[in-house]
């Protein structure tokens, strides 16, 4: 039975990850934590992350920007770096509340923002290279991607470079916590299978959610992905303060 739900559950992830370019961490966390801890869930999940988001990336390629990817994994790498200096300084779980209020509201942002005042601030750049940083930093911390999701929205025009430079990004961090998790042994026996299992549900999962995907309008994607952010920002606070 457990087997069946985590199937199940991976399938929905991944059906969200094939239309919205993110969102698979999101379910899949949500989803596994009534069964399986975190330390089996993430590794888990960066398995198979990794050939998911080489094929978007590879599918999308022509949609590809090098202006915002090199810059965002520079800072999603970095952000790795002052992790356990800012932990030590400040309370975990206060930072990652403050992440979740800061997410929530810039999705609201982006659901009544004006197209106009999209244009404006796309072109602001003082406010594009603090939310790039902030976006870096916190990705690099938590490993969440929330921010990143915001700041390519911003950046792109339409969903498909959206993906294409999400998948992008995250195809960067991926690999680097690849060889992290290696080094860490956080990588083991029992994770790999684990993720040969659920594989099928990863293919099946892409494939409906590819096939679903070329018949919605830019709309109701655009609606999808500030569901999500709001969704991911409301989870994380709650587990913030229950945890706390």
């Amino acid at each position: 039975m457990q087997n069946i739900f985590l199937f199940i559950s991976t399938l929905i992830a991944y059906f969200t990850k094939s239309i919205t370019g993110f969102g698979n961490t999101l379910v899949m966390g949500s989803l596994f934590s009534f069964l399986v801890s975190n330390r089996v869930t993430t590794p888990v999940d960066l398995i198979l992350s990794i050939p998911t988001n080489s094929y978007i990336v590879w599918r999308e390629r022509k949609n590809i920007s090098l202006k915002v990817v090199i810059p965002l994994s520079i800072m999603l790498l970095a952000g790795i770096v002052p992790g356990t200096f800012l932990l030590r300084i400040g309370s975990d779980w206060m930072l990652k509340s403050l992440l979740g209020v800061v997410v929530v509201g810039m999705a609201v942002e982006m659901w009544t923002r004006k197209p106009s005042k999209a244009s404006e601030k796309k072109n602001n750049p003082l406010f594009l290279v603090i939310i790039g940083v902030l976006s870096g930093i916190l990705a690099g911390l938590y490993g969440i991607g929330a921010l990143l999701v915001a700041y390519i929205s911003r950046t792109t025009d339409n969903r498909s470079e959206f993906r294409a430079n999400i998948c992008c990004v995250f195809l960067v961090d991926n690999i680097f916590r690849f060889f992290l998790y290696l080094y860490t042994g956080i990588l083991n026996k029992s994770v790999i299978s684990t993720a040969v299992f659920l594989a099928p549900a990863v293919i099946i999962g892409m494939y409906i959610g590819f096939k679903v995907d070329s018949k919605l309008n830019e709309e109701t994607v655009k609606k999808s992905v500030i569901f999500l952010l709001i969704a991911s920002g409301l989870v994380l606070l709650v587990k913030s303060i229950f945890v706390h």
